[in-house]
């Protein structure tokens, strides 16, 4: 007992500390780091994430759902793959093939109406939307410069903030001085995602290295071309989406997108919470170069751009590409935890996975990825 009392001044003192440390550095996010995450049993981010964040609606308006086609469920899994989409704890995986869906099976909370985190699938979200603000005039074209839309960048002790393009963005190679990093708490990322200024954060950060140099995985980037999309067209991101994506698609449900705060900005980044049969709508159009039903949603010249590597060979614009790693090309959509949107354009195919884990990476690849590609390319490819 006698250790009782000098241990409780301890961990007093740790609290107090703590808790100076958060208020001295502004960095008062991680209340809500500790409360939603730790608190709640989550070392990281989790697809349920929406449950904590406020939301805006990007509404659908007479969605229709993909027929079912003659095969449907009818050609089962195998084994091996049906044990590794259940050791990655999937929520949903689904294969539509000419149109029509082949296979569709929900585990967990997932189901044909859930709605769960994109996390950085979203990232393809915004580079559409850009090519749709372009072919509309909103954007004079993606060379054009973000300081004409956020003159908070131009800054005289960093010059290259002045140079930098949509392009550069939508490449990740704009030079941005942002760490991606989803472990650390205090990081760039963590703050991102947590904080309630996150407008008043991204103007603080710089571009320090010149633009077109070095590609750099930064969800800033595409934090900024939400921002820019938003003060370009006049209107929300979520809105923007509704009008000239969600609904044109024929979306079946209203998806949401986190904010910061509430009726605050949208996490552009991430955080684009729909089911799997409705992500699988954005990987079809693309499919279809930028066509919908005979609509011409996003310019066919904006999606073959989208689509060809830059100083990454496996980056387009906020899109992966795998043209020479399998049987087929193949071109992706891809956020942390495994939420995958698989399109295979000489199979006419797209394949959406959904799930709380993710494997470890061989060759720049996720391990759970490349089975996954491979898999559905055997399976498929009749």
């Amino acid at each position: 007992m006698k250790y009782v009392a000098p241990l409780f001044k301890a961990v007093l003192l740790i609290i107090i500390s703590f808790n100076a440390y958060i208020l001295l550095s502004g960095k008062t996010y991680m209340y809500k780091v500790i409360d939603f995450g730790y608190m709640h049993g989550n070392t990281s981010a989790t697809i349920q994430d929406i449950d904590f964040f406020y939301t805006r609606t990007i509404e659908s308006l007479n969605g229709v759902q993909w027929p079912k086609g003659v095969d449907y469920n009818k050609k089962q899994l195998s084994k091996d793959f049906r044990a590794r989409l259940e050791e990655n704890e999937s929520i949903a995986f689904t294969v539509i093939q000419d149109d029509s869906i082949r296979y569709e099976e929900y585990w967990g909370v997932g189901s044909k109406k859930s709605r769960t985190n994109s996390f950085s699938a979203g990232k393809s979200i915004v580079s559409i939307l850009i090519g749709i603000a372009v072919e509309e005039g909103a954007i004079d074209s993606i060379h054009q410069k973000v300081i004409d839309f956020i003159p908070e960048y131009k800054n005289k002790k960093y010059p290259y903030n002045s140079e930098v393009t949509i392009e550069h963005l939508l490449s990740m190679n704009s030079g941005m001085d942002w760490d991606e990093g989803y472990v650390n708490p205090l990081g760039i990322t963590a703050e991102a995602y947590f904080t309630e200024r996150l407008k008043d954060l991204m103007f603080e950060i710089n571009f320090t290295e010149k633009p077109g140099t070095k590609w750099n995985y930064q969800s800033g980037n595409t934090q900024v071309l939400g921002i820019l999309l938003e003060r370009a067209t006049g209107v929300s991101l979520s809105e923007y989406a509704s009008e000239k994506l969600w609904k044109p698609l024929q979306a079946t449900d209203d998806a949401e997108w986190m904010l910061d705060q509430e009726n605050g900005t949208e996490k552009a980044y991430c955080c684009f919470n729909s089911n799997a049969l409705d992500f699988a709508r954005f990987g079809h159009l693309y499919l279809n170069n930028g066509k919908w039903k005979g609509q011409q949603i996003v310019d066919s010249s904006y999606v073959a751009a989208s689509l060809k590597s830059g100083l990454n060979e496996q980056y387009g614009y906020s899109w992966w590409l795998y043209n020479t790693e399998y049987k087929y090309p193949v071109f992706c959509m891809i956020g942390i935890n495994g939420q995958y949107v698989i399109n295979i354009p000489e199979l006419n195919l797209v394949a959406v996975r959904l799930g709380h884990k993710e494997e470890g990476k061989y060759n720049d690849q996720h391990k759970d990825l490349i089975y996954y590609i491979e898999k559905i390319i055997e399976q498929y490819d009749v």
